[in-house]
């Protein structure tokens, strides 16, 4: 007896059995593989973000001692919420590209978010934004434009130029103002490397991001501190600059995957 769910399937002209049933793999069965393969390899990214926010959040911690001990916004935070944090932070860039980024983007799209993800770790301890790693954003994005979009050079290096001009200019401008320094030179170096990613257009938004950002940020710091939010309150801005980028970075492609 057949069963309901497995009806009978007539034999071929020849009065051979089916295919399957002769030891053949059924067709479906082959478009799984490729799919299986495809997922498990998403999982090892993931999980490759995650190793990465954890020798993130240890090569931060040996920065911040050396350079800064004690002077950022989380230096008296525990450690291991710290590094639970950053590890989070290199799944979520992970999960981030995997989802936006086409495949020819991805693997440029990871090293971003992972750099951009080492300099919110160092800026939130130490108020420091290293040359190195700003300029391992600025090359890395240069290649990037270099090898997939020469077209289109100099609306990228328009917006680096632009983007490191405009927060210089803010932070000289405050500083002959008010006499004291607003933002570091770090955060221009910064914005300047991301205009290299998202072009001259792309650097609006990504401060409209970042300065949200911040002030909710700093918002919540005060709230949970009990501390009054004043201008002379320490803000490290770097952090929100680079939420900006990423998230303007991979914006469009999320926008094309769904149209």
């Amino acid at each position: 007896m057949v069963h309901k769910w497995f009806p009978a399937v007539p034999a071929d002209d020849r009065g051979r059995a089916p295919f399957h049933k002769r030891g053949g793999v059924i067709p479906g069965a082959c478009l799984l593989l490729p799919a299986r393969a495809f997922m498990i390899g998403n999982i090892w990214i993931v999980l490759a973000g995650l190793a990465a926010g954890l020798a993130i959040d240890a090569a931060a911690g040996r920065y911040a001692r050396h350079r800064a001990p004690g002077d950022g916004p989380l230096a008296a935070a525990a450690s291991r919420m710290s590094t639970v944090l950053t590890m989070i932070g290199g799944g979520a860039v992970s999960a981030a590209a995997l989802v936006s980024a086409p495949g020819a983007m991805l693997a440029f799209s990871l090293l971003l978010g992972w750099l951009l993800l080492a300099l919110a770790a160092i800026d939130l301890k130490t108020f420091l934004l290293p040359d190195l790693l700003n300029a391992g954003v600025f090359g890395l994005g240069a290649l990037m434009v270099w090898m997939t979009r020469p077209d289109a050079w100099m609306m990228h290096v328009a917006g680096a130029v632009i983007g490191y001009a405009v927060l210089w200019a803010v932070e000289t401008g405050y500083r002959r103002l008010r006499g004291i320094d607003g933002l570091g030179r770090g955060d221009a170096k910064l914005l300047g490397a991301l205009g290299m990613w998202v072009g001259a257009l792309g650097l609006p938004p990504v401060l409209l991001i970042a300065s949200l950002a911040g002030l909710a940020a700093a918002l919540l710091a005060a709230w949970t501190s009990g501390r009054s939010l004043s201008g002379q309150s320490a803000i490290a801005f770097g952090p929100w600059i680079a939420l900006g980028g990423y998230v303007v970075w991979l914006a469009p492609f999320l926008s094309t995957s769904n149209g």
